[in-house]
C-alpha cells in the first residue's frame, strides 16, 4: 500500500507476500538515534542511557516513547532538564534491519527517582493538537462512514490514508466527543482501525487488515517466551440488535452469525451477544455493528503474547504465522508491537496477538521404514 498504513503493515524488504522462515538474528548488535527539537543528541546522552522502550498500537491510542536515564551528576535535573512539549525523534535498528525511522515524539511527562539517581522521560506520538481536542456535539444524516472520516480529517486539517467499509450512514451523534474520541468509537462500533501518525489519519477496516499475508513464519525455536490463552467458553457465535422504528412504530430486530476462528473445534459457542439500536440507525449500519462486534470478540477467543529478538521492522497491524503449536498454530495479528533496549539485556520485542485464522501445521513426512532382518531371505 503506497499510504502512511505502510507504516503499520508492510516490511521493507519483506512485501512479496512470502513469510520467511525464520528472522530472528542470530547476533543482534542494537543502534539508535535519539533526536531532540530536531537536533541529534544520540553521542551526548548515549553514556547515561539505561533503556530504550517504544511501544506501537494498532489504533485507539497514541504510540508511546520512554528513555531512562542515570543522573549521578545531576546534570538532568538541571542543564539537561527536558521540557514538556518539546519533541523527540527516534530511530531503531541493527546490523540486520539498518535504522528504522519511528516517528516523532512529544513529551508528556518527566519522572525523577533517587536511590539510584534515574530520569525518565514519556512521550506521546505527535499529532493530536488543541483543535483535535475540542468538543463537537453534533449530528450527521444521510452520509457514509467515508465521508464521514474524511470530514473530520478536514477539520483537522489531516490527510486520509486507509480502506474505509462502504457503509451508509443514516445517522450518527457525536455526543459532546472530541473529534478524537468520536473516531475511535466509529471504528470501534463499525470494525476499522483508527489512528493519528503524525499528519496522517489512518482509517482502516479490520476485515482487510486481516487479508493481508503473514510478513514472518514464527518457529518455536525463533521465540524466546510464548504465552497464548484460549477461551472455551462465553465467545458470541450470534449477535442480536434490536431498536424501535420511529417512522413504522415498530421493533426492529437484526441478527448476524459469526465466523469461527477455527472450525475444527467439537463444541461450539451458543452464547449471543445483545446490541441496542441507536436513533435513526439503517439496516446496513446494524448489520456493520453487529459484524465488527463478533468479529472482535471471535478473534480474541486467542490471544496472547510473543517475545522474541528485537526487530525494528515488525509493528502492530502486521501479520505474523505460528507454526509448530498444534491447536494454536496459525496466522495473528499484532495489536501491540512493544521494542526494548536495555544496556544490560540488548534488543528484545514483545508482541501482542490475536489469531485472525487458524493454519494447521503440516503433518510429519512418512520416513520409509527398513525391512526387518526377519523379511529377508
Amino acid at each position: 500500500m503506497n499510504d502512511a498504513l505502510g507504516a503499520l503493515i508492510t516490511l521493507n524488504g519483506w512485501s512479496n507476500g512470502q513469510a520467511a522462515a525464520s528472522h530472528t538474528h542470530p547476533v543482534s548488535m542494537p543502534d539508535f538515534t535519539i533526536a531532540y527539537e530536531q537536533k541529534d543528541i544520540t553521542a551526548d546522552i548515549k553514556p547515561y542511557l539505561l533503556t530504550i522502550s517504544y511501544t506501537d498500537f494498532l489504533g485507539g491510542q497514541s504510540d508511546e516513547l520512554q528513555v531512562d536515564f542515570e543522573d549521578v551528576d545531576g546534570r538532568w535535573l538541571r542543564a539537561w532538564y527536558p521540557e514538556q512539549g518539546d519533541s523527540l525523534s527516534l530511530s531503531l535498528g541493527d546490523q540486520f534491519t539498518g535504522l528504522v525511522k519511528l516517528g516523532s515524539f512529544e513529551i508528556a511527562e518527566i519522572e525523577y527517582s533517587h536511590a539510584p539517581s534515574v530520569i525518565s522521560i514519556k512521550a506521546l506520538s505527535t499529532g493530536i493538537t488543541r483543535a483535535n481536542r475540542t468538543l463537537q456535539p453534533k449530528a450527521y444524516e444521510k452520509t457514509t462512514l467515508a465521508k464521514l472520516v474524511r470530514l473530520i480529517a478536514q477539520r483537522l486539517k489531516l490527510s486520509v490514508s486507509g480502506t474505509v467499509a462502504d457503509i451508509a450512514i443514516e445517522r450518527v451523534t457525536q455526543y459532546q466527543e472530541r473529534d478524537v474520541e468520536f473516531l475511535a468509537r466509529l471504528a470501534r462500533e463499525y470494525g476499522h482501525t483508527f489512528k493519528i501518525v503524525d499528519k496522517t489519519l489512518v482509517f482502516h477496516a479490520n476485515a482487510e487488515l486481516a487479508k493481508t499475508e503473514p510478513v514472518a513464519l514464527l518457529l518455536p525455536q525463533d521465540i524466546t517466551r510464548l504465552r497464548l490463552r484460549d477461551l472455551i467458553k462465553g465467545v458470541p457465535d450470534e449477535a442480536v440488535v434490536t431498536g424501535y422504528d420511529a417512522k413504522t412504530k415498530q421493533t426492529r430486530q437484526t441478527r448476524r452469525k459469526a465466523k469461527p476462528v477455527r472450525g475444527d473445534a467439537k463444541h461450539k459457542p451458543t452464547d449471543t451477544l445483545k446490541i441496542v439500536a441507536n436513533r435513526g440507525e439503517s439496516d446496513q449500519q446494524l448489520a456493520a455493528r453487529a459484524d465488527a462486534a463478533l468479529a472482535d470478540a471471535q478473534q480474541s477467543q486467542i490471544a496472547g503474547s510473543i517475545e522474541l529478538v528485537g526487530n525494528a521492522k515488525l509493528v502492530a497491524g502486521q501479520i505474523v504465522q505460528l507454526a509448530g503449536y498444534g491447536k494454536l498454530s496459525g496466522k495473528y495479528l499484532v495489536k501491540q508491537a512493544r521494542h526494548e533496549i536495555r544496556r544490560s539485556g540488548g534488543y528484545t520485542l514483545s508482541l501482542d496477538v490475536k489469531m485472525i485464522e487458524y493454519v494447521a501445521d503440516e503433518p510429519p513426512q512418512a520416513t520409509q521404514q527398513e525391512p526387518s532382518n526377519a523379511a529377508i531371505p
